[in-house]
C-alpha cells in the first residue's frame, strides 16, 4: 500500500509566472504584518494595572509571612496533643487532691458527727444506768429492811 504524493499545487510553468506568484504572496504578508502591527498599536496600555497587581500580591506576600510569623502557625498537630495530655496530667493532679482534701474534711465531719451521737448514746445510757442503779438499791435497800425487820422480831 504504496501512496503516491499528492500534488498540492501546480508547477509553475515559466519563471515569470512564478515570480508574479511570490510578488502575491510577499505582498500578502506584508499586508498581514502591517495589519498586526495596527492591531497592537490599538491594544490598551496594561503596564499600570499589571504594576498596580503587582504591588497588592507584595502586600499580600507580607501578610502571609506575618501570619506564618505566628506561634500558633509554627504549631503541628503532635505539639497540640503533648501540650493537651500534659494540660490533663496537671488539671487531673490538681482534682484528685481537691478531691482528696473533700473526702478527708467529709471524714473528719462524719467523725464528729459519731462523736456526738456516741456522746448521747453514753449520756442516755448513764442515765439509764443510774436510773436502775437507783431502782436497785432502793429495791435491796427494801429488802434489808424487810429482812432486818423480820430478824429483828
Amino acid at each position: 500500500m504504496t501512496q503516491k504524493p499528492a500534488r498540492t499545487a501546480q508547477q509553475p510553468a515559466d519563471a515569470a509566472t512564478a515570480f508574479e506568484d511570490l510578488r502575491r504572496e510577499i505582498s500578502l504578508q506584508r499586508t498581514a504584518i502591517e495589519g498586526l502591527t495596527a492591531a497592537k498599536d490599538k491594544l490598551p496600555d496594561y503596564s499600570p494595572t499589571l504594576r498596580d497587581m503587582e504591588t497588592r500580591l507584595g502586600q499580600l506576600e507580607k501578610h502571609v509571612e506575618s501570619i506564618n510569623e505566628r506561634p500558633a502557625m509554627q504549631l503541628t498537630p503532635l505539639t497540640i496533643a503533648t501540650e493537651m495530655h500534659e494540660g490533663l496530667i496537671t488539671y487531673r493532679a490538681d482534682d484528685r487532691k481537691i478531691l482528696v482534701e473533700a473526702c478527708d474534711a467529709l471524714a473528719r465531719s462524719i467523725g464528729r458527727v459519731e462523736g456526738m451521737i456516741k456522746q448521747k448514746r453514753s449520756s442516755d445510757e448513764q442515765d439509764w444506768w443510774v436510773t436502775w442503779a437507783g431502782t436497785g438499791g432502793l429495791l435491796f435497800g427494801a429488802f434489808l429492811t424487810l429482812i432486818g425487820v423480820a430478824a429483828w422480831t
